[in-house]
């Protein structure tokens, strides 16, 4: 009998010991998630900044048509890619998918050659109505690196943009807009001034 009582005393002195550990770790947990940055799309300096207007002059489109940056019923989503990029090919069908739970105008854009562009479009389900493929675009934004996303309100207003690789970095860019910070990393430093204000 005394063996019994033991066991069970220590069954549950284990017990409380296991809880305990657990509300440590989880207390750990959500101060680690406090701390560390929101992944978002890294930006850079050059080019037209959140806030400023984009290029309105008309662009060709790879079906022959043209579009303008400063027409639109919504938000719109210009995402530079390239036959050659690995990582266009992979944002690709996640750019697709995301501007179509978000309800996002989806434009794609490059410059190669017409023949190229055509089979790259076609080779990854890209509308060619949907599809700028004109030097002077990527020239006015100032992209330099791919896959480059800008977000643009309907009267061509830039919102957001940077590079991007994964879901996280365009939803970044929704995040950025709506939060109103310009960038992630503006919401960082933000951030840190807070916490050094208070301490």
């Amino acid at each position: 009998m005394n063996i019994l009582i033991a066991g069970n005393v220590l069954l549950t002195v284990v017990l409380v010991a296991a809880l305990y550990v657990t509300w440590r770790v989880m207390a750990r947990v959500r101060q680690l998630f406090r701390e560390v940055a929101p992944v978002g799309a890294l930006t850079n300096s050059r080019g037209p900044q959140p806030g400023e207007a984009a290029p309105s002059q008309p662009f060709h489109l790879l079906n022959g048509g043209t579009i303008s940056l400063a027409t639109g019923n919504g938000p719109r989503l210009l995402l530079f890619v390239s036959a050659t990029c690995p990582v266009s090919r992979k944002v690709i069908p996640i750019a697709q998918d995301f501007a179509r739970r978000e309800q996002v105008d989806l434009l794609f854009a490059g410059d190669d050659a017409q023949a190229v562009q055509e089979r790259f479009v076609a080779a990854s389900g890209m509308p060619a109505d949907h599809f700028v493929n004109d030097p002077a675009l990527g020239r006015a934004l100032e992209v330099d690196k791919l896959p480059a996303a800008f977000l643009l309100a309907p009267d061509g207003v830039l919102l957001a943009r940077g590079l991007v690789n994964s879901r996280e970095h365009l939803e970044s860019l929704l995040n950025a807009w709506e939060s109103g910070f310009a960038t992630v990393q503006d919401y960082i430093s933000h951030t840190r001034r807070q916490k050094t204000a208070l301490v």
